[in-house]
C-alpha cells in the first residue's frame, strides 16, 4: 500500500494498526460519554440530572473569645482556645448555655479551619467537635503556617442548623 507522501515502512504499518485497533477499543467507551479520563462526560442536552447551584452557606464573624454569643432565643455559647493560637495544635473549646446559665450538650457542633487568603490549601472539612466529660465541646485545629486563619461553625439540633459563625485570627 502506497500513500502519497507517507511512506510505509514496516514500522510505520505497525503503529498505524496498533493505533487504529486502540481506537476501534476505545470506540464504545467513548460513544457512552465517557473521557480518556475514565470520567463521565457531561451531555449538554441532557440536564435532568443537573441540579440547581446551591448557594454557599454563610458564616458571620463572631464575637471575640470569651464572650456571650448568641445562638437562638434560648441558647448562648462561649469560645475561647487552650493558648493563644500560634504554629503547631490548639485547641478551640466551645460551650453552649441555656439563657439561665446552665450547660446544654445536646447540640452537635462541627467546625471547619483553613486560611481564608489560600481557599483549599489548608482547608480542614467539617470534623465534629468532641464533647468533653466537663460538657465542654472541643475541637483540635492544626496551624501549619503563619498568616490568617478561619475557624467556621456549624451547630445542629435535631439534624437542622440552628446556628453558623465564624472566627478569624491572626498567626
Amino acid at each position: 500500500m502506497k500513500m502519497k507522501g507517507f511512506p510505509m515502512t514496516p514500522f510505520n504499518r505497525v503503529s498505524f494498526l496498533i493505533l487504529f485497533f486502540l481506537a476501534l477499543s476505545l470506540q464504545p467507551f467513548l460513544a457512552q460519554g465517557g473521557d480518556v479520563t475514565g470520567k463521565k462526560a457531561a451531555k449538554s442536552h441532557d440536564l435532568s440530572s443537573v441540579s440547581p447551584a446551591e448557594p454557599a452557606p454563610q458564616y458571620p464573624s463572631m464575637q471575640s473569645p470569651g464572650k456571650k454569643v448568641s445562638i437562638d432565643k434560648d441558647h448562648y455559647l462561649i469560645y475561647g482556645f487552650d493558648k493563644k493560637p500560634k504554629l503547631g495544635t490548639v485547641i478551640m473549646k466551645l460551650e453552649i448555655y441555656t439563657q439561665d446559665g446552665k450547660k446544654d450538650t445536646s447540640f452537635e457542633v462541627l467546625g471547619d479551619s483553613g486560611m481564608p487568603s489560600m481557599k483549599g490549601a489548608h482547608e480542614t472539612g467539617e470534623q465534629l467537635f468532641r464533647l468533653s466529660n466537663k460538657g465542654a465541646y472541643l475541637l483540635p485545629v492544626n496551624i501549619v503556617m503563619p498568616g490568617d486563619w478561619e475557624i467556621r461553625i456549624t451547630i445542629k439540633k435535631g439534624g437542622k442548623v440552628v446556628f453558623r459563625g465564624s472566627h478569624q485570627f491572626d498567626v
